[in-house]
């Protein structure tokens, strides 16, 4: 690849306000020129084609007067005829601007702006938004016209005429908006340029790292720690003084290897490379150099490190078994609260939760409304955790929702009263006899209403 870089694109821009001799002179002689001059490139290009295809095979009124082939002239729908540029412009209200965009011939390719073809889709690519920025209009309102030349021994170029279809612009451009149509212009066509500058920089990175992996053990001189990780980022954060001794020898390696020195500086180069067609400049380019320069150290120090110590990695620490979770406690019982409350409630209706509300508050425990209800019949067998604190939350919000006489803390110390002792046969179902399971409930309920 040639050396292209940012001065490879030419940008030349001039506004025509209205009433100025100059857009007179756009109008007269201008277009004609980029139009008929020797070198205006007229030969009919497949994307032309097809778009003329296209259009007459939809019935577009208003297309091309000619057929592509017979105009050099186009724009972002295809082919324009001489006659009918002249018609738009004529009718263009509001200032003209006419731009020269060129490259270096031997640098064309490599832009891809060698051919009549490459150059029309760079343009209807990105054309239409860098001329909206120069003349501060939306990208709706801009048109254009342009053709290819090749009669410049050391160039390429296009000639574009520019305007818009409702008059908006009628003022000279902004520097700065200048400035910044011809970067994004810039940028684009150094796209193809800068993807391969970034494959030859990671390619490069990789010789550099693979030139320090195949350096013979015995000629590296690193002491390290006994034990621990062998890792450069490691070091640098818990054994310092070891990582500035890799780094020691990464440059003394450097001085006498020959293919290590020569990668790094490969590498170097590249990145610099790719800062230039970035047009990176000042802070920017420095952050960008460090960042990768950094990025490099840690892969040529690990490489070396693990061409001394390629044993010391341990293997993969056993997985600890997942903690089951609790058989019990508040999460775990607020879950089942708002799980089983709604059972209460579908089991015994509004006005049996609140009778069963006022029974807690009396201290009597009404199985018969109580045995309708699932979790409470199931009792005897095994209870859970979710049943008894499912029956304690449905009791404590039905006598919270109920609007009888019973205050909030008689209601609260009933149903904590129930609680416990649902949750007491919880403990003694573990034995498996569901007769002591009663027993326990009965004697925890007793004592609940005694004290």
């Amino acid at each position: 690849m040639s050396a292209v870089g940012r001065s490879s694109l030419f940008v030349n821009a001039r506004v025509h306000l209205p009433g100025a001799k100059s857009r007179a002179t756009v109008l007269s002689h201008n277009v004609e020129y980029i139009a008929t001059r020797q070198g205006a490139d007229r030969a009919p290009t497949p994307d032309d084609e097809r778009r003329a295809e296209l259009s007459e095979r939809m019935g577009i009124a208003g297309y091309v007067a000619m057929r592509p082939g017979s105009t050099a002239l186009f724009d972002q729908d295809g082919a324009v005829s001489l006659a009918e540029a002249r018609r738009r412009l004529a009718a263009a209200d509001g200032a003209l601007s006419t731009w020269v965009i060129s490259v270096r011939r031997e640098e064309a390719g490599d832009l891809r702006l060698g051919d009549k073809v490459e150059w029309q889709r760079f343009l209807r690519r990105e054309l239409q938004p860098a001329l909206a920025e120069a003349m501060g209009v939306p990208e709706s309102s801009v048109r254009w016209v342009a053709a290819e030349h090749e009669n410049a021994a050391a160039s390429k170029h296009v000639h574009v005429i520019a305007y818009t279809c409702d008059g908006s612009f009628d003022r000279l451009m902004s520097p700065v908006r200048l400035a910044a149509a011809r970067r994004a212009l810039t940028d684009s066509a150094l796209e193809p340029a800068v993807r391969a500058a970034m494959a030859e920089r990671d390619l490069a990175r990789k010789q550099a790292v693979d030139a320090v992996r195949r350096i013979d053990p015995s000629e590296i001189s690193v002491e390290l720690p006994p034990d621990g990780r062998v890792s450069y980022e490691h070091l640098r954060r818990w054994h310092p003084s070891v990582a500035s001794g890799v780094e020691a020898e990464l440059r003394r390696l450097g001085e006498c290897n020959s293919k290590v020195s020569e990668s790094l500086a490969r590498y170097e180069a590249a990145v610099a490379r790719c800062a230039d067609l970035k047009g990176l400049e000042g802070d920017a380019r420095a952050r960008y150099v460090d960042g990768a320069t950094r990025e490099m150290e840690s892969r040529r120090a690990n490489a070396l490190l693990r061409s001394i110590a390629p044993d010391r990695t341990k293997g993969p620490r056993p997985r600890p078994a997942p903690s089951l979770p609790p058989s019990d406690g508040p999460a775990r019982r607020r879950t089942a609260a708002r799980r089983l409350a709604s059972e209460a409630r579908a089991c015994l209706g509004d006005g049996g939760v609140s009778r069963t509300a006022r029974s807690l508050e009396r201290g009597r425990v009404p199985e018969m409304e109580l045995s309708r209800c699932p979790g409470f019949k199931a009792l005897g067998r095994a209870i859970t955790p979710e049943m008894a604190r499912g029956m304690l939350s449905a009791a404590l919000r039905a006598a919270e929702e109920d609007g009888g006489a019973s205050t909030g803390d008689e209601a609260e110390r009933a149903a904590r009263v129930v609680g416990n002792a649902l949750l007491a046969g919880l403990s003694a179902a573990g034995s498996g006899n569901p007769g002591a399971v009663t027993a326990v409930v009965s004697r925890e309920l007793v004592k609940g209403m005694i004290m």
